[in-house]
């Protein structure tokens, strides 16, 4: 007997949730650096390749080609602007409500003042994050819960708020405050998500949080 669609997608979930935890949590006991963004890129990989054993290709996750470029930057931008701005106050409430210290950084530190680590990380920002994270988070993990939680009221909402959480909690190495910042900042996107069925305008605006949110380290203007 053949699998279900719906036996198909959880058997997705299982097997990219698996490969994400066991690089997230294997490469440190192995003692290898840059377990996060290895994490994502794996994870994303096995995405991929579920999608094609089970007949499925890239505009599943939202990554169908851009038709309109000058529209599409217009809308990145936007979102941006809408990301950052919900940053700011997740921070803000974190920090000037909750008590709570602001965002570890320590990871990032090397790139105050720093060009050569500046490029570096900024390279993983566009691809592993930016364009990983989007597919893994809001066009996979996001994707494939809303559909299995078929035409229910609130679905998509429901399926937003639940792959915000678990990108917060990606992120746990920033502490609370980067839980709920970038947890913040996963629903925004997933919202955006519901709307436009596409990742290019959250990828490039992704690209565009983490290049500002860097570049405000590298100057010194956020704590290393």
């Amino acid at each position: 007997m053949p699998p279900t669609r719906e036996s198909a997608m959880l058997r997705q979930l299982l097997v990219v949730s698996l490969v994400f935890l066991a690089a997230y949590f294997g490469l440190p006991a192995l003692g290898l650096a840059l377990a996060g963004p290895a994490a994502v890129a794996l994870a994303s990989l096995a995405a991929v390749v579920m999608l094609r054993r089970d007949g499925e290709s890239w505009p599943a996750l939202g990554l169908a080609r851009p038709t309109r470029p000058l529209r599409l930057l217009a809308a990145s931008l936007g979102i941006a602007v809408l990301g950052y701005l919900a940053a700011v106050v997740a921070v803000v409430v974190a920090t000037k409500v909750l008590g709570w210290p602001p965002m570890a950084s320590a990871r990032l530190g090397a790139v105050q003042g720093n060009l050569p680590a500046l490029l570096g990380i900024l390279a993983i920002a566009w691809t592993t994050a930016a364009l990983g994270e989007e597919l893994l988070f809001r066009g996979f993990l996001q994707g494939r819960l809303q559909a299995l939680l078929g035409e229910r009221r609130g679905a998509g909402l429901l399926a937003a708020a639940i792959q915000a959480l678990v990108f917060g909690f990606a992120h746990a190495y920033q502490g609370p405050t980067g839980i709920l910042v970038t947890g913040s900042l996963g629903l925004v996107f997933g919202l955006v998500c519901l709307r436009t069925k596409s990742l290019w305008p959250l990828v490039i605006a992704h690209g565009l949080v983490d290049t500002l949110s860097l570049l405000a380290l590298y100057a010194g203007r956020l704590p290393a």
